[in-house]
């Protein structure tokens, strides 16, 4: 739902099991993860009350607080927390020049 200030009333931008709700650098767009179990990164265009899928996730298991996570770079390019587990624990040792 999004609150119109200037005319008082609610409007529903879309209806479903939506988290982590970013809004885009220039504030046109809201970024969501899909959390229906289709495993997708959704854009809401606000003006439009469109929405669209930027990134499908496949195997792509998220982690974070509450099982998930959703940031935007400043290009608005989705960054998300990958569950790695123990075989892509790397060590590397480093000495500065």
């Amino acid at each position: 739902m999004l609150f119109d200030t200037q005319t008082g009333k609610w409007a529903e931008l879309a209806h479903g099991s939506f988290g982590w709700l970013n809004w885009s650098h220039d504030g046109q767009s809201m970024y969501f993860l899909d959390q229906s179990g289709k495993g997708t990164v959704m854009r809401i265009k606000v003006g439009a009350h469109t929405s669209e899928q930027v990134l499908a996730l496949g195997d792509f298991k998220t982690t974070g607080r509450y099982s998930g996570s959703l940031a935007l770079m400043p290009d608005d390019s989705p960054l998300l927390l990958r569950e790695a587990g123990t075989q892509d624990v790397y060590a590397l040792d480093w000495e500065k020049p």
